[in-house]
């Protein structure tokens, strides 16, 4: 599995702002980490509509954190931008495998358990978490 760029992006934003703890300009966040202004506009749309960040339009403007970064989970994050979390294709809900094995497949199980495992980690670590690692 690995992450779109797009959702690296949105990390990193999330990140910036809870070191700043201010609201800061798409430009502030594009220059400090080093992402295109338009991707930082465009994800931190989805990011305001998931009610991660929240937007102030006028001259004093720009994004913040919308809940202190100790309630924003990296699952949070990652699950906003990726079409799906799923390591494998026969984790989806219809369960779809090309051998009709899904019941019986011992590699399956085994995607179950570390697809757990990973969504368990990235929902137990907060962006407070890392700013403080």
């Amino acid at each position: 599995m690995q992450l779109n760029v797009t959702t690296d992006y949105a990390i990193r934003i999330v990140l910036y702002l809870a070191q700043e703890n201010k609201i800061s300009t798409s430009i502030e966040i594009s220059d400090a980490m080093r992402i295109p202004s338009k991707d930082v506009l465009n994800i931190a749309r989805k990011l305001v509509a998931a009610d991660i960040i929240k937007r102030k339009v006028g001259a004093s403007g720009g994004f913040s954190l919308n809940k202190p970064a100790k309630d924003i989970t990296v699952f949070d994050v990652i699950n906003t931008l990726e079409p799906t979390m799923n390591i494998n294709r026969c984790l989806y809900d219809d369960e779809y495998c090309s051998r009709f094995a899904t019941k019986k497949c011992p590699l399956r199980k085994f995607y179950v358990k570390l697809q757990k495992n990973v969504e368990e980690n990235l929902k137990s670590t907060t962006i407070g978490d890392l700013l403080k690692k």
